[in-house]
């Protein structure tokens, strides 16, 4: 047989590429015997990009940057493939890819920006370009990373980018960043200055790219002011005076500050003028006044003021001297300084009082009843004291001296004064008044006696003549300021009219034709006692004492105290004291108090009864009464005389007790301690007093609910032993267990487990404990449920599979079961089984020619069903 034999194509030669972005052109020469070319690039990293063509040349799309592919041509034709691959060394360089991670900063005191950025693959160089939003445009070719830019416009934010470029190709833009030059200075800097205030007002020209402005302003000896603002202005505060400062200004931005030392200076105002001081000169009118001068004041200006009006002095050095200033006033004394168009605060004052005036307006007043004068005058300014001067037509002379512009002046009766008053200060005396004259009036009496007889209340006072006396008047005063008069010629007065329970002071006047003496020394007429006042009782609750005060009668030498009640009951006593105390009274008793004071002669009449309640008695009958299903105690008692309410306590063994209020025979008091023995009084009260408790009765809570519940389940009788911890108060537990179908289980102890008995199979039973004593029952524990044994199961039909040595098992479903275990025991001994959660099941590898006993046994978590009825099943034979 005979035919043409075609061979493979020749290897591809004279390769050449070319490259534009992304694509790359591959060219050859033409092989024989080709029928298709197929052409592969492929880079270092692993990629490749592959392309099939009838033609000589063929593009290559999608090629990466940054990459140099090795290229090659295959010729195939039906015969060959992927064999004739050309061995020309081709690569296609791609350009570099556009540099990643641009990055720039500013260095904000020189203002030149950097710009940074990655590595690009391929690239030679790079060419970093901003553009400035003010139109300002700037670049910087480098083989490094990083480019340094100088010549940037303050204030101006630059849109930056970078080129990667490449022997062929230069990459794309990279991501544009924002470079942010540094702020410009700002200009027009100026201050104002606020003399009043110490304050400064610093204003400028906006900078372009400040966010905010730091004004500092700098004092020659180092203080330091400095204020912040987003304006253009800004107010600089606690200035200290007598400073030259000067001004810096700093503008802020987000990334940077320019700081700038102005030409701008203020001087503050001068200091106040220190350690301010007056010299006066007695007698001249003159003060001079003196400080502590600075160099920076061109003028001070002091001024003297007093209420006639203000005296003012300039000086330019450091005293000032004030003339014709006012006798008897007080000058406030300050001074000022001014310079560089300012005025300082006022100094601190300096006071001084000028001589005192001549006093006028002298006068001379007596009372005819006693031998005091009252010397009255003017005031005169600038006084501190004043010296009175007496002289007596008899040769009595004396002198007074007083800060006041009056005087009492105790002289001798009967005689003709002349008076005379000058006015001084620390330091001058004035001249003295024009005088005055006066005389004084009769003289006292003396050797003044009194007698008294209270039975007839008479009164009577007795003295010695007075020279020079008229007539005699006597007072009597009593201490209530009630008065009884007597006039007579005679040296003695009786009075009948006198008031019980009264001292009376006496004083005797003697009287000439135009004046009166003063009153005589004094002496005293006591009368009876009167009935006693205001009588307060009260009951000392803790030792069962009364205590009962009253008012003082005057002249009682004891009291007369009775206590009686409505019953005939009465405690009687007397004291020296105006208090006392009884202890004989009954409990529950309403008591009338009265008092009688007395002397060694006579007793007053009772006073106004005082009504006392004693202590209320001791309440009886107290029982006690516990509900079990409410745990409310409901106390009960007897009334009790002179109660108006009760206060029922239970108190526990080991805790605090419970209280309850009542204005009745009855009250409860719920939420007892479970499992408690109480002790239980009531204490019976009125608004004063408590009773002594009660006799104490004895109360049992309600037993506490059984806790640790704990159930364990004995399958093999289908029983449940239940136990317990012990219960406070608990004498014996009832366990009731019922299902959610309604069958109910339960047993009685007084230990601490039992066991519930006949429980129906397949149940789940809720657990209860409730504890009891010889009254009351607990509340049921919480629920503890237990699962009894599953039900046997009832097996339906077997269907024996000859073929396979095989039964299929079915039974009904058993109540409670959760897995089912079917067994078939042979005669001989052989045994097949199988487990299910379902009805049904397979018995496999049965024995030919065996009879096998068949059971199924059901199951849940804790226990097994008894096994259901056997059913017998014959296997095949051989």
């Amino acid at each position: 047989m005979t035919g043409p034999l075609v061979t493979g194509p020749c290897i591809p030669e004279h390769i050449s590429t070319q490259y534009s972005l992304t694509i790359g052109q591959v060219l050859w020469d033409m092989s024989l015997g080709a029928d298709y070319y197929t052409v592969a690039g492929v880079t270092e990293q692993g990629l490749n990009v592959s392309c099939r063509t009838i033609d000589t040349y063929c593009p290559l799309y999608n090629l990466n940057c940054g990459q140099v592919y090795n290229v090659s041509v295959t010729a195939n034709n039906h015969v060959c493939q992927e064999v004739a691959t050309s061995t020309e060394e081709v690569e296609i360089a791609t350009e570099p890819c556009p540099p990643n991670n641009v990055g720039t900063s500013v260095d904000c005191q020189s203002n030149i920006g950097t710009v940074s950025w990655e590595t690009s693959f391929g690239a030679v160089g790079y060419t970093a370009h901003l553009a400035g939003r003010n139109g300002d445009s700037l670049s910087c070719y480098t083989t490094e990373t990083f480019c340094n830019i100088e010549d940037l416009h303050c204030g101006v934010i630059y849109y930056t980018n970078v080129i990667a470029v490449g022997q062929m190709l230069n990459s794309s833009v990279s991501t544009t960043v924002l470079l942010v030059a540094a702020p410009c200075a700002a200009e027009n800097v100026m201050a104002n200055l606020d003399c009043k205030n110490s304050t400064a007002e610093i204003s400028w020209s906006p900078a372009n790219g400040a966010n905010s402005y730091a004004v500092t302003a700098m004092a020659a000896d180092g203080h330091r002011a400095s204020c912040e603002t987003t304006e253009d202005l800004c107010e600089l505060t606690e200035l200290q005076c007598g400073q030259t400062y000067n001004v810096s200004l700093t503008t802020i931005s987000d990334h940077c500050q320019t700081e700038r030392h102005t030409n701008a200076t203020f001087s503050t105002r001068p200091c106040k003028p220190l350690h301010v001081g007056v010299d006066l000169q007695c007698g001249t009118s003159t003060a001079k006044l003196f400080w502590e001068e600075k160099e920076d004041v061109e003028l001070y200006m002091a001024t003297a003021s007093c209420s006639m009006g203000t005296l003012q002095c300039n000086s330019t050095n450091s005293t000032c001297q004030f003339s014709d200033l006012q006798c008897g006033e007080t000058y406030e004394f300050s001074v000022t300084a001014y310079g560089n168009m300012c005025y300082s605060e006022t100094s601190s004052t300096a006071e001084i009082q000028t001589e005192p005036c001549q006093p006028t307006g002298l006068t001379v007043d007596g009372s005819c009843y006693n031998d005091t004068l009252v010397l009255d005058w003017t005031t005169a300014a600038g006084a501190s004291v004043y010296v009175v001067t007496a002289t007596g037509d008899l040769g009595y002379v004396t002198s007074f001296q007083t800060n006041e512009t009056m005087i009492e002046a105790e002289l001798p009766c009967g005689q003709l004064f002349t008076f005379t008053v000058k006015s001084q200060d620390d330091r001058c005396d004035s001249a003295a008044s024009l005088p005055e004259e006066f005389k004084t009036g009769p003289c006292v009496p003396e050797n003044v006696q009194s007698f008294t007889r209270c039975e007839d209340s008479l009164g009577s006072v007795s003295w010695a003549a007075s020279d020079g006396a008229e007539s005699y008047l006597a007072i009597a005063t009593a201490e209530d300021g009630h008065t009884h008069m007597c006039v007579t010629n005679t040296s003695s007065c009786t009075w009948d009219d006198l008031h019980c329970g009264e001292t009376y002071t006496v004083h005797v006047i003697a009287n000439d034709y135009m004046c009166s003496s003063l009153p005589s020394n004094s002496t005293s007429i006591r009368m009876a006692p009167c009935v006693p006042q205001n009588l307060e009782s009260s009951l000392n609750c803790s030792i069962r004492v009364v205590s009962l005060t009253w008012n003082a009668s005057e002249t009682a030498e004891f009291y007369i105290v009775t206590a009686k009640n409505s019953n005939g009951h009465k405690v009687q006593l007397s004291t020296n004291d105006t208090w006392t105390f009884i202890s004989e009274f009954l409990c529950g008793q309403e008591y009338f108090l009265s008092v009688q004071a007395a002397d060694s002669e006579c007793t007053s009449q009772p006073s106004p009864p005082s009504v006392l309640k004693s202590e209320p008695c001791p309440t009886t009958g107290v029982s006690s009464f516990m509900n079990c299903v409410s745990n409310i105690v409901m106390v009960s008692w007897i009334s009790s005389a002179g109660a108006e309410f009760y206060t029922a306590t239970v108190t526990p063994e080991d805790d605090q007790s419970i209280d309850c209020w009542s204005d009745n025979t009855q009250c409860g008091m719920p939420n007892l301690v479970c499992g408690q023995n109480y002790t239980v009084t009531v204490i019976a009260s009125n608004q004063d007093c408590n009773s002594d408790p009660s006799e104490a009765g004895i109360l049992q809570s309600v037993p506490c609910i059984p806790a640790d519940v704990d159930v364990a389940m004995d399958c093999s009788n289908n029983e449940a032993v239940v136990s317990w911890s012990a219960s406070q108060g608990a004498l014996s537990y009832t366990v009731a267990a019922h299902s959610k179908q309604g069958h109910l289980s339960s047993c009685e102890t007084a230990g601490l487990t039992c066991t519930l008995t006949n429980l129906t199979c397949g149940q789940t039973y809720l657990v209860q404990i409730s504890a009891q004593d010889d009254i009351c029952s607990s509340l049921p524990s919480p629920v503890t449920e237990v699962k009894s044994a599953p039900c046997t199961p009832s097996i339906g039909s077997v269907i024996l599979d000859c073929s396979t040595n095989s039964a299929l098992l079915d039974w009904a479903f058993a109540q409670g079961a959760v897995v089912y275990n079917a067994t078939a025991r042979s005669s001989s001994g052989h045994i097949s089984t199988c487990n299910t959660n379902y009805t049904n099941c397979e018995l496999q590898n049965l024995q030919c020619g065996q009879t096998y006993n068949v059971i199924v046994v059901a199951s849940n978590e804790n226990c097994s069903s008894p096994p259901s009825s056997r059913l017998q099943v014959e296997s095949g034979e051989v």
